[in-house]
């Protein structure tokens, strides 16, 4: 019988990994670990706990953990997170069976070093209640996650679940809060912040993806570009931050060529969507023609 559900991961801190998994507990509800990333566990891990070894970038080892598991319901995880809630797959999932949609996200609520966050955390732009919420260790169906693309390759390490939260809504799901809290301490994190390291483009991407003029859209202007297959676990697909993976070289360099024409179009498409902006652009561009000789 397949699991119920399976808990995906980008994992590189393994002396955190046993203790996530005991933090799950005891559920009725039937479960399967799938972390993704560089650093093998020096220890047996249980037999519902797989480690697939990688050296690509975040969101793709997320992708390949998707992938990889058996179970119809998914959640993603940190593995700097641990549960802080008594049977919390079982809550999550009857919340999930209630609401009786394979278009919904059930969230658990957000904790850092043991001081609640869900107050503000869980919006699109944080702390604003007029937009959109947003999931934090979501979860959802399988099939629903794949029905509207994935994670877009696009992005490198962070705000890949936002971008996919906006294409569930779009798609017509929506997003159901539990009470499970996931607690993040940041003394397991060993000094990574990925957040911080890649807001620049992550961040600049999703907002170019879903709003105008600082108002969230409901509608997506481009297609989202999906993981392929083909060496998924071996090469770095999309821009690849400071993972390249085990890829050809010679392949990489054609890739980062075409990635440099993506991002000047990607660039000027912002621009065109910022009305507000033109009365600059038609400043700047006469300025610069004053300065030819």
């Amino acid at each position: 019988m397949s699991p119920r559900i399976g808990i995906v991961a980008s994992a590189h801190r393994p002396q955190n990994w046993m203790a996530l998994y005991k933090s799950i507990g005891d559920n009725d509800v039937e479960f399967e670990l799938v972390f993704v990333g560089p650093n093998p566990p020096d220890y047996e891990l249980p037999k519902n706990f797989r480690f697939i070894r990688s050296f690509v970038k975040p969101t793709q080892c997320v992708e390949i953990a998707v992938r990889n598991t058996t179970a119809d319901l998914m959640m993603d995880i940190a593995d700097d997170c641990e549960f802080n809630t008594p049977q919390p797959l079982d809550k999550l999932y009857a919340i999930y069976k209630l609401c009786n949609s394979d278009k919904i996200i059930v969230s658990s609520k957000i904790m850092t070093n043991g001081e609640d966050q869900s107050h503000f955390a869980h919006r699109f732009f944080a702390g604003d209640e007029n937009t959109p919420l947003m999931p934090i260790c979501g979860l959802m169906s399988k099939k629903f996650y794949r029905d509207i693309g994935g994670i877009d390759k696009n992005f490198i390490a962070v705000m890949w679940s936002l971008d996919l939260t906006m294409r569930a809504y779009e798609a017509g799901g929506r997003v159901v809060m539990s009470d499970v809290y996931i607690n993040e301490d940041r003394n397991k994190s060993a000094s990574s912040n990925l957040c911080n390291e890649f807001w620049e483009h992550d961040r600049g991407l999703l907002e170019s993806l879903w709003t105008i003029n600082g108002k969230v859209q409901s509608r997506r202007p481009i297609p989202v570009e999906s993981f392929s297959d083909v060496e998924i676990l071996k090469a770095s697909q999309g821009p690849r931050g400071r993972w390249r993976g085990k890829g050809n070289i010679f392949i990489e360099k054609i890739e980062n060529s075409m990635e440099r024409y993506r991002l000047i179009f990607r660039r000027i498409n912002r621009g065109i969507r910022k009305p507000s902006m033109y009365l600059k652009y038609v400043k700047r561009i006469a300025l610069w023609l004053k300065g030819k000789p």
